[in-house]
């Protein structure tokens, strides 16, 4: 549907005859169009504090709709020169994407282990750090040639124990043995380092 909006002129007569009907060709006319669009879906983003900060997941993908828009449009020698939308329907309605993200905090110790907890985490690396001086401490006491059944606080000490080797002149009664894992064992017969991985040498 088009409006004339033309001016009119008026007729141009040669020896009482009219040779034509002239109109502004500068004048604008207006049509009324519809057109079919898209409608962009748009993003929602959803904040989970139950989920792991740096974690997220797509709880519904997205899908663009459609809508039929009725334009007035004004054209000028043969060119558009405004637009303006009247009306719309829409036909489908757009989906937005919706994308959950997770803000719960968590802290991870040096051996891999994640904890929810800073002080759970800080508890992790103690440990750790307990277990490397344990480990030194107890190499260092196997090493010695004077000490044996070595052992160490259960976790959090942090001292190291030990016994001394005492030497009987009698160098023909055994008196004990010395266990494969350190351990000093008083007995002197079959099955003495059983549960301590057999007998490293025995006592006289």
């Amino acid at each position: 549907m088009s409006k004339e909006v033309a001016k009119y002129i008026g007729p141009i007569i040669i020896a009482g005859i009219i040779v034509a009907n002239i109109v502004d060709a500068s004048a604008a006319n207006t049509s009324i169009e519809e057109v079919q669009e898209t409608i962009k879906y748009s993003t929602d983003t959803i904040y989970d504090d139950t989920l792991r900060e740096g974690i997220s997941k797509v709880e519904q993908e997205g899908a663009d709709g459609q809508k039929l828009v009725t334009y007035s449009v004004t054209y000028k020698f043969g060119k558009e020169i405004h637009r303006t939308a009247q009306s719309e329907e829409i036909i489908i309605p757009a989906t937005n994407k919706r994308i959950v993200k997770g803000t719960k905090k968590y802290y991870t110790c040096s051996d891999g282990n994640e904890y929810d907890n800073l002080n759970a985490k800080n508890e992790c690396e103690k440990k750790i750090s307990w277990v490397k001086n344990k480990d030194a401490s107890l190499q260092e006491c196997y090493a010695d040639s004077n000490k044996f059944n070595c052992w160490y606080d259960e976790y959090p000490g942090t001292t190291l124990h030990w016994e001394e080797y005492t030497y009987n002149n009698n160098y023909n009664v055994r008196t004990g043995a010395i266990c494969r894992d350190g351990w000093h064992s008083s007995a002197t017969g079959r099955g003495a380092c059983s549960h301590h991985g057999g007998v490293s040498y025995w006592l006289y």
